[in-house]
């Protein structure tokens, strides 16, 4: 597509959304909802309008301090599109609707402001002199801002015959609104008047461009000062109206060439040093090279559109498509085919280092995992030595009985050690499989509550209470608190009737309590632990306790 033909899109569909918002404003339809659809979809087409100029204007107005002029006029009418929005739709309280509506005036104000600075910046040599001018403009500008907002105060830019709060469906024009209109006017035709001077495009036919829009919007403001009928019922909206004409303002300077832009600037293509690269049209005819590109036949051409191609001296043609044809550019890689290549091989020796590397790792990990599987086994062995020899001599005993009532006895006891053997491993496991080496009170809760369930076979009530089960405690005192148990349950097998075990926490301290019912004196049978506090609280009863962990830490 020509830069003509999307020049000619462009503008086709901008009028074609402008067309499509007035329509939307026009349509008033009975339906709350439709109506509130169609002012959403304007304001969306105008904020869109304005979001793109800016993008447009960012990426091809070539003087900088202009382009930043012209963006920030671009931002200023997307603000003032929303600041709108907001008044219209959102705030629909008289204060709010009335501070909107001031704030109407910061880009009106501002807007021919920047465009006068923007045409002054241009081709300006005296840079600080023009800085010193836009000063002195901006300056003005924002005393007109804060007397617009002050008007409440006033009054002098707006007449309010009611009493607040002031609503913008009844005042008169004062003497400063007519300063801030010819304030606007001024500053849009001196930015045009100097853009025609500085100019240098021969011929100036096409300067009557901006004027036209000028030229409208002074007609709008004056129908709107007179708040004529005509202007009210078809063009009413002042920021869609103003945000308009003065963008078509700049855009019309930009169309005549008196604001430069980037566009159709290929002859910097041929001027262009460093980069051999041509572009052709579509059936590879060369219209613009640099450099030393090389001449390629078309056959070689077609096979570098679908891929990236190396000749044999290390030079590669890349390709892109383009607007109408095709852009070719050499490259010079024969230094990173070397480099490459260099790679490519000690890649290979590094997979093969890597392979062996891995193949260590999984053995020295296999005997790592033996290791400790080993020493596991051997402290549990160890911690538990006790009960296999009690195992064994239990055995030994339940081969040498003959009455079934101290059988069934024997065997029920062989299930209590079996049991505590393998709740202890459990335990012991999931210690060293845990982070910081903890137990939790759930863990002793459960180990507890399958050892007083196999007491059942050695007819042995048995009953536990274990607090707060997901408290996080050193395994070694959850571990001392289960050996306890069962040493208790060892030693007193014979004797008691029921044991109820308490493990609590009381006071920050850890304690074991034990109620035992037995006909016999427990104080000798647990003598091996001092550290077992034994009361006898009534006939056959016994309480038994003891202190894990102490407040501060100590055991």
């Amino acid at each position: 597509m020509t830069y003509n033909k999307k020049k000619m899109l462009s503008c086709g569909v901008i009028l074609i959304s402008v067309l499509l918002a007035y329509i939307c404003r026009l349509a008033r339809p009975e339906n709350v909802f439709m109506r509130n659809i169609a002012d959403q979809c304007r304001n969306c087409i105008y904020l869109g309008i304005y979001c793109a100029w800016v993008i447009y204007l960012e990426k091809h107005v070539v003087h900088k301090k202009m382009r930043r002029c012209l963006t920030a006029i671009g931002c200023l009418m997307v603000f003032w599109f929303f600041v709108r929005t907001v008044k219209f739709h959102i705030l629909h309280d008289p204060l709010g609707e009335h501070v909107c509506w001031y704030l109407y005036y910061i880009p009106m104000i501002l807007i021919p402001v920047l465009g006068l600075a923007a045409a002054m910046f241009f081709g300006e040599k005296a840079e600080e002199k023009t800085v010193r001018r836009i000063k002195i403009l901006l300056t003005v500008a924002v005393v007109l801002i804060v007397s617009v907002f002050t008007n409440d105060l006033h009054q002098m830019v707006f007449h309010f015959a009611k009493q607040p709060p002031f609503s913008d469906n009844d005042y008169s024009y004062g003497i400063l609104f007519m300063v801030i209109q010819g304030w606007m006017l001024i500053c849009l035709t001196g930015m045009e008047i100097i853009l025609i001077r500085k100019s240098r495009i021969p011929g100036k036919k096409q300067f009557w461009l901006p004027i036209i829009p000028g030229i409208l919007l002074l007609g709008w403001n004056i129908g709107n000062i007179f708040r004529l009928p005509f202007i009210q019922t078809f063009a009413g909206d002042m920021t869609a109206v103003c945000c308009l004409l003065m963008a078509a303002i700049y855009q019309g300077c930009i169309l005549c060439g008196l604001i430069q832009t980037n566009n159709r600037y290929f002859e910097l293509f041929q001027t262009s040093g460093g980069l051999d690269a041509e572009i052709t049209d579509y059936s590879f005819q060369r219209y613009y090279h640099s450099g030393d590109f090389p001449q390629l036949s078309p056959e070689l051409r077609s096979m570098i559109v679908n891929r990236s191609f190396v000749q044999e001296q290390g030079i590669r043609i890349n390709h892109i498509p383009i607007r109408g044809g095709h852009l070719f550019w050499s490259e010079d890689i024969s230094v990173l085919l070397d480099q490459y290549q260099d790679i490519r091989e000690q890649q290979e020796e590094l997979t093969a280092r890597n392979r062996l590397l891995k193949k260590t790792y999984q053995k020295e990990a296999e005997r790592r995992k033996a290791e400790e599987q080993n020493r596991l086994l051997n402290m549990i062995q160890s911690q538990t030595a006790g009960q296999l020899e009690l195992l064994s001599q239990l055995m030994d005993e339940l081969e040498k009985t003959e009455s079934r009532e101290r059988y069934n006895w024997i065997l029920g006891k062989i299930v209590v050690v079996g049991t505590y053997l393998k709740r202890r491993k459990n335990l012991v496991l999931t210690q060293y499989t845990s982070d910081g080496n903890l137990l939790t009170m759930e863990d002793l809760r459960q180990s507890i509550a399958e050892s007083c369930d196999s007491l059942k076979l050695c007819k042995i009530r048995a009953a536990y209470y274990v607090e707060s089960g997901d408290v996080q405690l050193n395994a070694d005192d959850i571990l001392k608190c289960y050996d306890t148990f069962e040493w208790l349950v060892e030693q007193l097998s014979d004797v008691m009737h029921s044991i109820f075990y308490r493990v609590s926490q009381i006071d920050e301290d850890l304690r074991i309590s034990v109620h035992i019912v037995s006909e016999a004196d427990l104080r000798d049978l647990v003598s091996e632990r001092p550290e077992l506090k034994v009361q006898q609280e009534d006939e056959n009863e016994w309480f038994v306790g003891c202190i894990v962990l102490r407040k501060g830490g100590s055991r």
